[in-house]
């Protein structure tokens, strides 16, 4: 029986590429995987961010009552006069307090700046398909993520920005939340390499006992997270086989995020420096403003650096949203170890809320706004998107 010539057609489908298929067959499975889990972070975010649940929290209310009054009984047996706090304020430098509200803002940018870094470390780059949020971007949702802070403890803002940043580019909350991890303990180390040398100059051998105590379980913080980051590289396998196995895609992106973080360490480095300086010369500042501490400039910088820095670290304490109570409280003890002239208490007082004021109840009101309008502007591109489709 005589055979006639192969469909050309036919032809083409036999003789497919089977690289090809293997291709598109891999992309389709990561799809799918890629659904399931945004699905499943989907359900973690909504869970674990609720803003206004988290506000109204026994677990939130309750730590910030306590704190708030003890330190309203402080307050009252220290007898501060309101009256002499108030001319105190109004007397301050307005020049002076300007420039320290300006600096604090300008650390967010720096932040920006690193976190971009942080981000494109670990594979969030335009040759991997990910575009990321434009610099302002950046900086709103690092800002709205210190709203969340200032608001509610521990330290829920730093989870939101990995949400928020999912929200906005649909990459990975569990990888991003890993480069926030490596941002923090950057900053620790950072912090406690500018802290120590402030705290040796300001004080020489007037070193307290308590502030020895706390420099040596800071130390050992930040040796444990080093030594936690070195496991976590070393062990990754026998780590991940003790995850439950619905849980490991998540701990194989925290992984990622977290030690893909550390690339381009002097870049990184040189933005965290500029950070903290930015925080510290916030408080030199607002002194200056107040000509709380007196002495030549070296012992002024390095006083104020001290107690900058000594504020920021208080913060880690994750007890109440943006540390109320224990800051402030810490604050006077810290300010009272330079300060001893005449109205020092009042004086301290209308120091720490000069400074509370650009680092707290400024984030608390201008993040709302940015909160709002972020989010207005969100709800409005949805409609417009559900009204076109």
């Amino acid at each position: 029986m005589r055979q006639g010539n192969p469909d050309p057609a036919s032809s083409s489908l036999t003789t497919e590429n089977p690289t090809e298929s293997i291709e598109i067959k891999k992309a389709e499975l990561l799809h799918v995987l890629a659904e399931q889990e945004k699905k499943q972070e989907e359900g973690i975010s909504r869970d674990q961010l609720a803003l206004k649940k988290r506000l109204l929290s026994w677990r939130t209310l309750v730590p910030l009552v306590v704190v708030i009054v003890a330190l309203i009984i402080f307050l009252q047996l220290a007898r501060i006069d309101p009256q002499k706090t108030w001319s105190a304020i109004s007397n301050a430098n307005p020049w002076l307090f300007l420039c320290a509200f300006g600096i604090y803002y300008l650390s967010i940018g720096l932040r920006a700046l690193r976190w971009r870094l942080l981000l494109q470390n670990v594979g969030f780059t335009k040759a991997n398909g990910v575009s990321l949020p434009g610099f302002w971007k950046t900086a709103e949702i690092i800002y709205i993520s210190f709203f969340a802070n200032a608001l509610v403890p521990a330290k829920l803002g730093d989870l939101y920005r990995a949400y928020l940043l999912r929200q906005e580019i649909g990459v990975s909350t569990t990888r991003s939340f890993g480069t926030v991890l490596a941002e923090r303990l950057l900053d620790l180390t950072v912090l406690l390499l500018l802290f120590i040398p402030a705290l040796i100059i300001s004080l020489h051998e007037n070193l307290p006992e308590q502030l020895k105590i706390s420099l040596e379980i800071l130390l050992a913080v930040v040796i444990a997270g080093i030594a936690g980051l070195y496991i976590l590289k070393r062990a990754r396998e026998p780590i991940a086989r003790l995850i439950p196995l619905r849980f490991r895609e998540h701990y194989y992106h925290f992984h990622e995020g977290t030690l893909g973080s550390f690339r381009r360490v002097p870049t990184l480095s040189a933005f965290t420096v500029g950070v903290w300086l930015c925080e510290a010369l916030r408080f030199f500042f607002v002194a200056l403003s107040l000509k709380l501490i007196g002495g030549d400039l070296v012992h002024i910088l390095a006083a104020t650096i001290f107690i900058g820095l000594g504020e920021a670290l208080l913060t880690i304490i994750p007890a109440t949203g943006g540390g109320i109570g224990l800051v402030e409280g810490g604050m006077l003890a810290m300010i009272a170890l330079f300060y001893h002239g005449p109205n020092a208490i009042n004086l301290t007082a209308a120091a720490i809320l000069l400074d509370r004021a650009i680092s707290l109840f400024s984030v608390q009101i201008l993040g709302f706004l940015v909160f709002l309008l972020a989010f207005g502007r969100k709800t409005v591109k949805r409609s417009f998107n559900d009204q076109k489709s």
